[in-house]
């Protein structure tokens, strides 16, 4: 290993047995100073070193003896110019090599059944998309709560309303301080998937009061909301709180099917969907009940 302390040396890394580190390190000063990329008058010579060094660091090495028939000895110039084509041949094997490799792999993950299983859950990840955003606008059923109503709590302290499992700030000091919470409080559903998208509450329109003084009467002629001050508040938590950018990239895979590439980008966002979108679809398609939800709203409609 000290032998070829040096040949470590001009590719830059301590010495090493892993081959994998030393093909990543010619691969780095080759593409620095092979003779098409960099004009500087060193770099033919560096490269030569470079791929000298590569060669024996992997055991690839060919030392060349001269013949006794040879009529006359070479001069530096035509050892020199071997030695650079020979460099030259080697990284063309090389980017040969790598391109294969990349052909194989691309036709590893973009065709058969396993890409045809991708393409499915890119068509249904964008449509359920489109139905999400859709949803966003579109106004559903309106529920009031109480503020005592056992799917109502309140955070005094980090001034938060939950609501059916829905988290909301609420930055209102008339609710808190005022009317010590118990203001009315109504739920705004979403049409397609009910889902809890935003809360109102009433924040003028009764006297002050002291804390848990509703009667059930005057807190049933607040539910309406109708002429009061309202202050809404959307779930943070929630797919709505996301909304645009996690819509946006639920469109990811599909993009992906539509503008194919055997490039690194292509690789990078195909994983991205697989470990993260798809599985995050598959969540929201089923937490809350959504899709049966949808679903009995379409055979009801």
């Amino acid at each position: 290993m000290i032998r070829n302390e040096k040949y470590f040396k001009i590719l830059g890394i301590p010495p090493t047995s892993d081959l994998n580190a030393i093909k990543k390190a010619y691969r780095k000063q080759a593409l620095k100073y092979h003779p098409d990329r960099n004009q500087s008058a060193d770099a033919h010579y560096l490269f030569i070193k470079i791929t000298e060094a590569y060669e024996v660091l992997t055991g690839q090495r060919k030392i060349k003896v001269t013949g006794e028939g040879s009529f006359r000895p070479r001069s530096k110039e035509e050892i020199f110019a071997e030695k650079v084509a020979a460099a030259k041949e080697r990284w063309r094997k090389q980017q040969i090599e790598e391109e294969l490799k990349d052909r194989e792999y691309f036709q590893h993950i973009a065709f058969g059944w396993k890409w045809r299983l991708f393409q499915l859950f890119a068509v249904y990840t964008a449509c359920f998309s489109v139905l999400l955003s859709i949803d966003y606008y579109l106004e559903g059923e309106q529920i009031s709560f109480s503020p005592n109503d056992q799917n109502v709590s309140l955070d005094f302290y980090g001034r938060t309303i939950s609501v059916d499992g829905e988290h909301f700030i609420v930055e209102n000091n008339e609710f808190w301080f005022r009317s010590q919470g118990q203001m009315p409080i109504r739920g705004n559903y979403s049409y397609l998937f009910h889902d809890l998208r935003s809360i109102s509450i009433a924040i003028r329109g009764i006297p002050p009061i002291k804390r848990n003084s509703h009667s059930s009467s005057r807190m049933r002629g607040l539910t309406n909301f109708e002429s009061k001050k309202l202050y809404s508040s959307v779930s943070f938590n929630s797919v709505y709180g996301a909304f645009p950018f996690l819509h946006i990239m639920f469109f990811v895979p599909l993009i992906l099917v539509v503008f194919k590439r055997a490039n690194l980008r292509f690789s990078v966002w195909r994983l991205v969907s697989i470990w993260i979108i798809y599985p995050t679809i598959t969540f929201f398609t089923f937490s809350n009940n959504r899709i049966f939800y949808f679903i009995e709203m379409l055979f009801e409609g």
